[in-house]
């Protein structure tokens, strides 16, 4: 175990004050990342994670509809989703920009960002579909949509989402 130490100082957390041992890349042993000591961060592993944890906590509640971090976040899964799947994708954050809007297309209700430790809104937050999903992630392909709304497209095709919403519109008249 070797300890971290400056100038005959040992170094410690400046979080917990523990002492800090370095991890080398590999060894189970040590509590401090070679790149956090190299870049002078004294935090120990699980202070440091923390700290990351609590940033991306505050980072959620602040983050707004179309904002840069918001279209990089849909922009960023989005390609992910590309890689996974195999799909075309030539989208860049501009595009996203040029699309977006305050409110969902198919249900005019406000979008919302999912703030997961506030409330459970996932139906309003922005989602970023594709209108022919074998064509990809590409611009003539996208539109911007509430998650409740992708969700349904997504696990049928147009028409079958109409006999559905024909169906039960014709029950609920049956019924008043």
């Amino acid at each position: 175990m070797k300890l971290i130490n400056k100038g005959n100082t040992i170094k410690k957390c400046t979080v917990c004050f523990t002492d800090l041992t370095i991890k080398e890349v590999g060894s189970d042993i040590g509590n401090c990342y070679v790149s956090n000591y190299k870049n002078t961060i004294y935090k120990c592993n699980t202070c440091f994670i923390a700290c990351a944890n609590s940033k991306k906590i505050n980072w959620r509640k602040a983050k707004t509809v179309g904002s840069p971090q918001h279209l990089t976040d849909l922009l960023q899964a989005a390609r992910r989703r590309a890689r996974q799947f195999n799909l075309p994708f030539n989208l860049k954050v501009k595009d996203l920009r040029k699309i977006i809007t305050t409110h969902c297309p198919v249900f005019g209700f406000k979008f919302e960002i999912n703030k997961k430790d506030i409330k459970n809104n996932w139906e309003t937050s922005p989602s970023l579909d594709r209108v022919v999903p074998s064509k990809g992630y590409v611009k003539e392909n996208i539109v911007i949509v509430s998650m409740l709304a992708n969700s349904i497209k997504c696990s049928a095709t147009p028409t079958q989402i109409l006999k559905v919403g024909n169906f039960y519109k014709e029950l609920s008249h049956e019924t008043h």
